[in-house]
């Protein structure tokens, strides 16, 4: 079985308990001595198997490292990581899960050796804004803080939802550049300060 790790708490003595990531679930599993296995990271996808237990967690076990290339670079593996830790907490108390969000960590893992890393996950993040009805529309047309009309520069909070710069302060973004960057899930259109400025918001929480 293949994951990805999104979490990892070390228990008593070095073992731990491992929250992976796998297309249809989001497994809590056991491992004796984890903590010496620097196999166990988050962010890194591995192939294992779980062994069930009548009496605690199902085990961790069989664990195989399946790398990228890009793991190597320390500012792109950073970048990834801090996505997936985010990624976690909007998914914290889920079990059973779309195949999509298997499918997102995937594609923007092929992605990442590449391009600009934190392209691929701002665009990583359009795609969860979509597919979870949460991305803005250009029938959106109010503020979500005063509820009046938008004008054509915009500030963003958390969830990168749209507000009067005088209601929330923070960076200004020209609305319809937005708009489209969420419409297409590219980032190709965006220079790289307001790429920038767009990582910054992104790192408040999914």
């Amino acid at each position: 079985m293949q994951g990805y790790i999104l979490h990892m708490q070390k228990t008593h003595s070095e073992d731990m308990i491992v929250k992976i990531l796998t297309p249809a679930y989001i497994k809590t599993l056991y491992r004796f001595y984890g903590a010496r296995h620097s196999i166990i990271n988050i962010g890194r996808k591995i192939d294992f198997e779980e062994e069930l237990s009548m009496t605690f967690l199902p085990k961790l076990k069989h664990i195989m490292h399946l790398g990228f290339k890009w793991e190597s670079d320390s500012v792109r593996y950073y970048i990834w990581q801090h996505f997936v830790k985010l990624f976690y907490k909007h998914l914290v108390d889920v079990y059973e899960i779309d195949e999509f969000y298997f499918r997102l960590l995937e594609e923007g893992a092929q992605k990442l050796h590449l391009q600009n890393p934190k392209r691929v996950v701002l665009e990583m993040y359009a795609k969860l804004l979509q597919f979870e009805g949460r991305a803005h529309s250009s029938d959106d047309t109010l503020c979500f803080i005063c509820e009046k009309a938008l004008g054509n520069n915009i500030s963003l909070a958390q969830g990168f939802l749209f507000a009067h710069h005088s209601c929330i302060s923070g960076n200004e973004f020209i609305k319809d550049e937005i708009e489209e960057f969420l419409h297409s899930q590219s980032s190709i259109l965006l220079d790289d300060t307001k790429v920038e400025k767009l990582w910054e918001i992104l790192g408040l929480g999914l």
